[in-house]
């Protein structure tokens, strides 16, 4: 799936309802960096782009309650 199939796609998934609160997104985050083997030489660079995933919803979701903060 290319950037835009997957932008598409998530566009159709919010607009029917089908998205995550932010506090499952976190969640579900956390399931896939527990899932990790940390012996696995990939190991620190897929746990490091899943919390830059989890920083940028945490952004997102901080910009909607306070925007400017």
């Amino acid at each position: 799936m290319n950037k835009t199939e997957v932008m598409a796609t998530s566009i159709d998934m919010a607009r029917n309802g089908l998205g995550m609160t932010p506090a499952d997104a976190f969640d579900y985050i956390a399931e896939l960096i527990g899932a990790q083997d940390p012996t696995h030489e990939l190991y620190d660079r897929e746990v490091e782009r899943l919390l830059r995933l989890a920083a940028c919803l945490w952004t997102l979701r901080r910009d909607l309650v306070s925007p400017g903060s």
